[in-house]
């Protein structure tokens, strides 16, 4: 249960932090390719790039905390040379960047979806669960399923019966959409390249002889 809960809170502020990064990054950047051709252009997109990994580390840090996946933080390209200029030109060309630029950015719809998947499951459980006390707290209440009204302890008790294994399976699905939502993050947030197996020394003729 202790894993359905932060798998559930993990779901449920991906929302707000999805409109946080979408609004920040869209209105930064655009910005900042507005004012390019000024002297204050440059300067301004260098420091959404970093903005961007900064909202990169906050998503691994979450991700971390309440799915307990581990992301290897990938290292920022670097730059030749000094300069707002260089640095820009060094991080346009990083796979990294997009990737974690595009993340960032889809984490709106990917958040409108999480959410909705969350809290229609959660509700409709706990709906079905309660209605012998609707029924019998709030007697002008309607309860209706596939069209049909509740309206005795007997349907009520089967509704009842039937929210608790509908919310069985909201569980495992909510659990599901959580571990994709982990891959997701983890396939954008982490690094890239693969981590090879140190070479073994070999041993020549005589050494083996």
């Amino acid at each position: 249960m202790k894993k359905f809960i932060s798998n559930l809170f993990y779901l449920l502020l991906n929302l707000p932090l999805g409109i946080l990064y979408f609004v920040v990054l869209v209105t930064g950047f655009s910005l900042g390719a507005g004012l390019a051709i000024t002297i204050i252009g440059i300067p301004l997109l260098v420091a959404m790039i970093f903005i961007t990994y900064i909202m990169g580390d906050l998503d691994r840090r979450m991700t971390s905390l309440l799915l307990g996946v581990q992301i290897a933080k990938p290292e920022a390209r670097p730059s030749d040379k000094d300069g707002a200029g260089a640095i820009l030109v060094a991080q346009l060309r990083s796979l990294q960047f997009w990737k974690e630029l595009g993340y960032l950015l889809m984490k709106l719809p990917l958040g409108v979806v999480s959410f909705t998947v969350a809290v229609t499951f959660v509700s409709v459980s706990l709906a079905l669960i309660a209605t012998p006390f609707i029924i019998t707290y709030i007697p002008d209440a309607q309860v209706m399923l596939w069209n049909v009204l509740i309206d005795t302890m007997q349907e009520a008790v089967v509704t009842s019966v039937a929210g608790l294994i509908f919310g069985a399976v909201s569980v495992l699905i909510i659990n599901g959409f959580a571990k994709v939502m982990g891959w997701i993050s983890v396939w954008a947030l982490g690094r890239g390249d693969l981590v090879q197996p140190p070479a073994q020394p070999s041993l020549s003729a005589g050494e083996a002889g």
